[in-house]
């Protein structure tokens, strides 16, 4: 078995996960099930390393499969996303030919707020529109039911008409 066996190349990942209330992004490069134990792990902002003291720097750890795991967090303020920077998670290992570039921009990917709320107004929308269709045809149907009742009644005609009309025909 040659050493070329036991290596691992990393996973990596660039998360970002909105804070609700303030509108800060963490943003996350996270290297996983690499080996060895050695990675080089860089973020950049417009193509620019980001200093370390910008940052909240994880330790190498060990994954419990003999692989390890670094994570690097930043944390990007409201007005800092105004100015929409390009944000890139850069690793290199021993296992990798290239370096491996992973990007994000503020406004890329899904905001499950916005598609949360878009979604909740059209299902008020459409319930709206089937009670509304609802009504105009309990009206309409109401209103054909009396239509089909006869516009005619029947002329009352008393016993002693009745019987006698039947004696003088016999």
């Amino acid at each position: 078995m040659s050493i070329r066996d036991w290596l691992e190349h990393p996973r990596v990942r660039l998360l970002h996960n909105t804070h609700p209330d303030t509108g800060e992004v963490k943003l996350s490069c996270l290297a996983t099930g690499f080996y060895p134990r050695h990675i080089n792990l860089t973020m950049l902002r417009d193509g620019h390393p980001i200093p370390e003291e910008e940052l909240i720097l994880g330790d190498v750890l060990p994954n419990g499969d003999g692989t390890y795991q670094l994570r690097r967090t930043l944390s990007v303020g409201a007005e800092e996303l105004r100015e929409r920077h390009h944000y890139t998670c850069s690793v290199t290992h021993l296992t990798l030919d290239n370096k491996l570039d992973i990007s994000w921009e503020p406004g890329s990917g899904l905001n499950i707020p916005v598609i949360v709320t878009v979604v909740t107004v059209v299902i008020l929308i459409l319930f709206l529109f089937a009670i509304t269709a609802f009504v105009i045809y309990k009206r309409t149907f109401r209103g054909s039911q009396s239509s089909l009742k006869p516009a005619y009644t029947a002329a009352k005609v008393s016993e002693a008409e009745d019987s006698g009309s039947h004696s003088s025909s016999s």
